[in-house]
């Protein structure tokens, strides 16, 4: 055989009747060769050919020999059928038993006794799904589910796909259902289905037909697909909800092996031995495009659920009078090679896909919906996925009789060279911040707005994690500490109680996860220990690794309600150690009595009593007052504690500072998309912070002071919780905290602007009282909010808002003096987002003598 090159002038049907290597084959790959066997004139759809053995075509009439519906999808039945060309002889035998079992009508046209062999029929007698499609027109005929106007299920049912011995996808005669055939199983498309469905990504329902697990239903939906409707004026917001809705299914981590993998093939696309055979002067360009993808293909891609074959064609859309361009509806499709896998490739397929249709604005708006929601790999990673997928996609051309198929498999060669030469000539969205290497020096650099500076690998905390087919949402993560990154799971629909609770590590290569078996830990084996001898405990709080909280006993039982503290063996005496720290809080606060305690665990007694996280009464001033009594406790407590420090260390603004930086760099790992906007608070903060001395009278201050470690109880102290943090430090970081996390709590809508304002008056009256300057109350409470800001990138429910937080930190332009004679904002935010400044004297000199409320009178000043 000769391999033919592509010329201006070509015969597409000699060159692949030449790739097969069989007898006959020229009439099999000619449309009008082969219409004159089958006496009318057909459309060639599909080839699959193995050289020497076998070619496979699938075609249509071109001229209806029936008339279904004018509007009804698909072609008629009748209209469909494949043809096949085999050398073996048992292969034909067995394809005419198959058909005869059946009584399936399968033609064996004139050809040579030895062969090969020249077999068509329609799909009833495809010899792999050929029996699928006749139980599917035996069930419709025996209830007479039958088209419009009396019509035959064979006549009236759609073709709206097939691919021979492979499957095809059938539209049911007046139910508005679509059938999908296949020749494998397909419970690992249900299973897939299902995880989509239960992350809330739009796709359609499916179920098994009469319990054939290779033959599943679903419903007829949309008005057609986008690469259809590419030129209509919703294909941009509906490729923009579709890179938003990949973003979401891929920003949830995998847990176990209860999914398949995806269908994607080889690593590196083996495309080579048809491309070398038909186009030898570009088999060059082909091996080139292989080694590349080998040495630039990332050894350890990030892993979750992908779609596996994205592009345009396989999002329906809805056309109809709801479906607006600001939000049209839109449905993913064809989950067939759906599963786990490298989450490039989904986007490397759908930019390849566009780049060849010449579609460059779907990518960009996919591309733009899919940064809203997730996080961008660098130019050079998306470069590779798109040349892999470009390259995977060079013989579809082949396979589908494009006209000039020659040219279309170089072109996708050519895309592909060019992007792997040039990687940010793909169509990115102009406002899209993304990661490229940079040139002079091998680091990140940042283009756009709000680039990351870390690695695209970098995993984003998921949202969502799928173990065991149930959807569990990330409350909260915690830095890798290297074993990965700790998760505090809970079940969407599951119990509030701790059984509804899990622990998980994310692993920050791959991003996927593992879960916890429920109650236990590696790391914390008390865990499991304590929940095995009080069957009705539940877990509250675990940060994997390092701690859980348990809830035993109930407010009946002579014991009373307790918490187990859970923490590596043999470090349960630290906490034993804060709580004796902290004894300057007790009397002023009520705190955890501790009732029992082992190496790896510390039980106390339930504090009465509701946090001040939960909005209280205003109309009757119980607000104001838990607030207020809150104040004055922490003020005598810090009255009442030693002025010295124990070891010596003070907790100041330089190891304020610290602190933030190690968020600071922490956040920077899982958020890149917000790296900018931290960078500029932070460093707002700490310019803030530097201005500030080590304090001069330094007290024991809770040093994590926030609503959710306030118990208010009517009649009671106030109860005080997590006093592990407790340090000798400048008295205005509690304050601080506590304020910053009131501007914080109204940001994210759980209190009312209201309940913000009598804290903050609360909390500015308490800094007057004990005279603390304004400039260090407003210096620690920027640092603190920075330092949220980085916080909550590991959490996914806030993760935007967090970046919001960020933005708002920013400095102003407006370099003018703030007015001594009112509340300037706060330095590095308006005061219109996060509440006033406080209300007390910002120059020492003119601090007000003011009469402290506490036992102990004492000044406190920068």
């Amino acid at each position: 055989m000769t391999p033919v090159d592509a010329t201006p002038v070509f015969d597409p049907a000699a060159q692949l009747a030449a790739y097969a290597d069989l007898p006959g084959a020229r009439t099999l790959l000619d449309a009008d060769a082969l219409g004159d066997v089958h006496g009318h004139a057909l459309a060639l759809s599909r080839v699959r050919v193995k050289p020497g053995a076998s070619a496979l075509v699938s075609h249509h009439r071109t001229a209806s020999a029936e008339s279904g519906p004018a509007a009804a999808p698909g072609r008629v039945l009748a209209d469909v059928g494949w043809t096949l060309l085999v050398a073996s002889r048992h292969k034909r035998d067995g394809a005419l038993r198959r058909a005869a079992r059946s009584g399936a009508p399968l033609l064996q046209h004139d050809s040579p006794g030895d062969g090969p062999y020249l077999l068509s029929g329609g799909l009833e007698a495809d010899p792999r799904i050929g029996r699928r499609v006749h139980r599917v027109l035996r069930w419709l005929g025996a209830t007479g589910a039958v088209g419009p106007a009396g019509s035959t299920a064979a006549s009236s049912l759609r073709v709206l796909s097939f691919n021979p011995a492979r499957h095809a996808v059938l539209h049911l005669p007046g139910t508005q259902q679509v059938l999908r055939l296949a020749a494998r199983p397909l419970d690992d498309v249900l299973d897939v289905t299902r995880s989509w469905l239960a992350l809330g990504v739009p796709t359609l329902q499916q179920r098994a037909w009469h319990g054939k697990s290779s033959v599943l239903i679903g419903e007829h939906w949309g008005d057609g697909d986008l690469a259809h409707h590419s030129r209509d004026d919703r294909a941009m917001p509906a490729a923009a909800a579709t890179g938003a809705a990949l973003a979401r299914l891929h920003g949830a981590a995998l847990a176990g092996d209860d999914l398949p993998a995806a269908r994607l093939g080889a690593a590196v696309p083996d495309v080579l031995d048809p491309i070398a055979t038909l186009l030898p002067s570009s088999a060059g360009v082909a091996q080139h495009l292989a080694r590349q993808l080998r040495d630039r293909l990332p050894e350890r891609p990030r892993q979750g659920l992908i779609h596996g074959d994205l592009s345009p064609d396989q999002v329906l859309m809805s056309l109809g009078p709801a479906a607006g361009p600001s939000s049209p509806e839109i449905r993913i499709v064809d989950l067939d090679r759906s599963g786990r896998g490298p989450l490039g490739a989904d986007l490397g397929s759908w930019l390849a896909s566009c780049l060849v249709a010449g579609t460059e604005d779907l990518a960009r708006a996919f591309l733009d919906g899919y940064a809203r929601e997730g996080h961008l790999p660098t130019d050079e990673e998306l470069a590779v996925w798109t040349a892999r997928a470009l390259l995977a996609a060079a013989t579809d051309p082949i396979r589908r009789f494009h006209p000039d198929w020659p040219t279309a498999v170089v072109r996708r060669l050519e895309l592909a060279e060019q992007i792997l030469a040039a990687p940010e000539t793909l169509p990115f969205p102009v406002a899209t911040g993304r990661v490229v290497p940079s040139a002079s020096s091998g680091q990140r650099a940042a283009h756009g707005t709000g680039a990351a500076t870390a690695s695209s690998c970098a995993p984003l905390v998921p949202a969502r994690v799928l173990a065991d087919g149930t959807v569990w949402e990330v409350a909260r993560a915690w830095p890798d500490d290297g074993r990965g990154l700790p998760l505090e799971l809970r079940a969407d629909d599951g119990p509030s109680g701790g059984r509804g609770l899990r622990g998980a590590r994310l692993d920050p290569t791959t991003g996927s996860a593992t879960v916890f078996a429920p109650g236990t830990d590696p790391r914390l084996p008390g865990l499991a220990r304590r929940l095995a001898a009080d069957p009705d405990a539940s877990v509250v709080s675990h940060r994997p690794g390092k701690r859980a909280v348990v809830r035993i006993g109930a407010p009946g039982d002579p014991a009373g309600e307790r918490y187990v503290k859970i923490v590596r063996p043999g470090r349960a005496g630290r906490i034993h150690d804060a709580l004796t720290r902290a004894s300057s809080f007790d009397g002023p606060f009520r705190l955890q009595r501790e009732v029992a305690a082992d190496e790896e665990s510390s039980t106390t007694a339930a504090l009465t009593g509701t946090t001040l996280h939960e909005e209280l009464s205003l109309a009757d001033g119980t607000w104001r007052r838990a607030w207020r009594d809150t104040l004055l406790a922490w003020a005598e407590a810090l009255a009442a504690a030693p002025a010295e420090p124990r070891d010596g260390t003070i907790h100041g603004p330089a190891e304020e500072i610290a602190v933030l930086e190690t968020w600071r760099r922490r956040a920077a790992d899982v958020d890149p998309a917000g790296a900018a906007m931290r960078e500029s608070a932070a460093g707002a903060a700490r310019r803030e912070l530097s201005r500030l001395e080590t304090p001069a009278q330094p007290s024991l201050i809770h040093r994590d002071l926030h609503d959710k470690q306030i118990l208010h109880a009517p009649g009671l102290a106030p109860g005080l919780l997590d006093v592990d943090t407790t340090a000798l430090g400048d008295p205005a970081l509690d304050l601080a905290n506590l304020r910053a996390h009131t501007g914080w709590r109204e940001l994210q809508e759980i209190w009312s602007p209201e309940h913000a304002r009598v804290v903050r008056e609360e909390i500015d009256a308490a800094a007057l009282r004990g005279r603390i300057p304004a400039a260090t109350l407003a210096a620690y409470e920027a640092g603190t909010l920075a330092r949220l800001a980085c916080v909550y990138a590991f959490r996914p429910r806030w993760r935007v808002l967090a970046r919001s937080l960020a933005a708002e930190l920013v400095p102003g332009t407006d370099p003018s003096p703030p007015d001594p004679a009112g509340p300037p904002s706060t330095p590095g935010r308006p005061s219109t987002a996060l509440g006033d400044r406080p209300t007390v004297p910002s120059d020492p000199s003119t601090t007000v003598e003011t009469r402290s409320t506490t036992p102990d009178e004492r000044t406190v000043t920068s």
